[in-house]
C-alpha cells in the first residue's frame, strides 16, 4: 500500500525506538514535513492507523537534521554519532489469514439396537356389583383399570296395599210384599138325587161300611 494514500496532517513519526518526532504538517509527492524537518516517503516502513512508524533510515536523517549546525566562522560542524543498541519491541502487521469453510453432506449408515415399549389391551368383560368405586391395582406386568358405569334397576316387589274385611250378621226387618196370587174355588150343583148320608151306625147301614164307600165314590165321580 503507498503511504501517500493514507497521509492526513496531524498524522504522528513515530521512530523504531518508539520515540514520537511531532505531528505531520504537510507533505508532499516526495517528502512529509514535521517540525520543519523533511522526512522521505521510502523512510516510511508502515501506516498503523494514525501514526507513521520510520526506518532505521529515516530516524537518522531526523537525527542529521537536528544536529547539523554552522558555525559563526563559516565551518560546519558535523556531529560524530555511533550506534548503539537498544532493545525494543514494536508492533508489525504480518498481514492476515483467511479461513473459509465448506460444507459437505456425507451419507452415512449406522448399525444398532434400539430399544421401545408397546402396550397390550385386553378388554375383559367383568360384569361385578361393587358398592364403592374401585381403584386402579397392579397385578404382575398387568396395569388394571377397572371401567365402572351406573345402570337403571327396576325391580318389582309384592305389596299388600290394603285388606278388606268381612263379617256377617243376622238382620230382622218388616216389610211389606204386595204380589198378586191365584186361588181355585170350586162349587158344586148337584142335579141328581140328594146324596145319601152315611151311617152313622151299623145299625143304620146294616153294618155294611164297604157299600156306604163304594156309593159315595160314584157320586163323587159324577160331580166331576
Amino acid at each position: 500500500m503507498n503511504p501517500k494514500d493514507t497521509l492526513r496532517p496531524g498524522m504522528r513519526l513515530v521512530g523504531p525506538d518508539n520515540h514520537d518526532y511531532g505531528a505531520v504538517e504537510r507533505y508532499d509527492d516526495e517528502s512529509v514535513y514535521a517540525n520543519g524537518r523533511r522526512i522521505p516517503l521510502g523512510a516510511i516502513e508502515r501506516v498503523d492507523q494514525d501514526r507513521l512508524y520510520l526506518d532505521t533510515a529515516g530516524t537518522y536523517s531526523l537525527i542529521e537534521q537536528d544536529t547539523a549546525d554552522i558555525g559563526t566562522d563559516g565551518e560546519v560542524r558535523i556531529p560524530v554519532t555511533e550506534e548503539r543498541l537498544e532493545v525494543g519491541k514494536r508492533q508489525i502487521d504480518l498481514g492476515e489469514i483467511r479461513v473459509h469453510k465448506t460444507v459437505e453432506e456425507v451419507e452415512e449408515v449406522r448399525h444398532g439396537p434400539l430399544n421401545r415399549e408397546d402396550v397390550e389391551i385386553e378388554r375383559v368383560r367383568v360384569n361385578r356389583r361393587v358398592t364403592v368405586p374401585e381403584e386402579r391395582r397392579q397385578e404382575g406386568d398387568w396395569l388394571i383399570i377397572p371401567v365402572m358405569e351406573e345402570i337403571l334397576v327396576v325391580e318389582k316387589r309384592l305389596m299388600v296395599t290394603e285388606e278388606i274385611r268381612i263379617r256377617k250378621h243376622l238382620v230382622t226387618e218388616d216389610r211389606e210384599v204386595r204380589a198378586t196370587v191365584r186361588r181355585e174355588h170350586a162349587s158344586i150343583d148337584d142335579t141328581r138325587a140328594q146324596t145319601p148320608t152315611r151311617p152313622t151306625s151299623k145299625t143304620d147301614s146294616g153294618g155294611d161300611d164297604a157299600a156306604w164307600d163304594e156309593l159315595h165314590a160314584e157320586v163323587r165321580g159324577a160331580h166331576h
